[in-house]
């Protein structure tokens, strides 16, 4: 049941990073999109559809009342943060926000969605596993990379991130801001673990309770308990790519000039605005 917040944290905020009107489409749309990922991971039936489809239109209710407001005041903030070059501990605790909003993503979604478990069938459950193998498949390629390889693909991705938010470098600084992002960990393998053996509890757990439906208690067990045996092994790895991407990251803001520290504000303005105006749709 972790398609809700990877399609809603993920792509719910690539929605609302666009035009108003691109992002009011995109948002009222959201039950049908997630709806039919639903679909696809799981094959519903028609009966199933119906039942999902209300669910979710109540979900994207609560979503729109409790946490839109909460979104506009972290943009807001991390604006704030971003006036001067942000700091370690500006951008980690913005990074708990984000967390917070997941982890409230995910028990939502399991007050709203976890009894459709119920009615989940042995070959439905198998889709399940099938389209999980095919989502993963490129954190799979990434692992047959050398150490290089991956160091390349990792360079580009977060030096191709920040000048999509603060605007293209210059040559001297795109090699020094390269040079400090080599020292932030790798943190792929253990999240590609943790995610495995987290998905595998996921369906053990759907599979010994087949027409029982899974208590929603033990779902937030398997998707967000800090306890687990995966989540505990990940944690360390987990905290040194946080606290390694922050500390270079206000150095790079550091060495920004005014123009492109503005860029970024300049943008988490725009979205903030655009949730407000979502905010205060009736």
């Amino acid at each position: 049941m972790n398609i809700i917040p990877r399609t809603l944290f993920a792509g719910l905020v690539a929605l609302l990073l666009g035009s108003c009107s691109l992002a009011d489409v995109a948002y009222n749309n959201a039950p049908y999109l997630v709806g039919s990922e639903f679909e696809d991971a799981f094959d519903l039936s028609d009966t199933q559809l119906a039942q999902l489809d209300s669910r979710l239109q109540q979900f994207f209710a609560w979503h729109r009342e409790e946490e839109l407001t909460q979104y506009q005041e972290f943009l807001e903030r991390a604006a704030l943060a971003s006036a001067d070059g942000i700091t370690e501990t500006e951008f980690l605790e913005l990074h708990n926000d984000v967390m917070a909003a997941r982890n409230r993503l995910f028990e939502k979604a399991i007050d709203s969605l976890g009894d459709l478990a119920i009615s989940l069938t042995p070959e439905q459950i198998a889709s399940f596993e099938e389209y999980f193998m095919e989502t993963s498949e490129r954190y799979q390629n990434y692992l047959k990379k050398s150490e290089q390889q991956r160091e390349i693909y990792r360079l580009e991705r977060d030096l191709g991130r920040l000048e999509d938010w603060f605007g293209d470098f210059e040559f001297f600084l795109e090699k020094k801001i390269t040079a400090r992002l080599m020292e932030i960990p790798d943190i792929y393998p253990s999240w590609v673990e943790f995610r495995q053996k987290r998905h595998q509890a996921l369906v053990n757990a759907l599979r010994d309770s087949a027409g029982k439906g899974i208590n929603p208690q033990r779902l937030k067990e398997i998707m967000i308990d800090p306890a687990t045996d995966y989540a505990r092994a990940f944690e360390p790895a987990r905290q040194a790519y946080w606290q390694g991407y922050a500390a270079a990251l206000a150095d790079i803001t550091s060495w920004l000039s005014d123009r492109q520290r503005q860029n970024a504000i300049t943008r988490l303005q725009r979205y903030a605005s655009v949730i407000d105006q979502l905010d205060s749709q009736d």
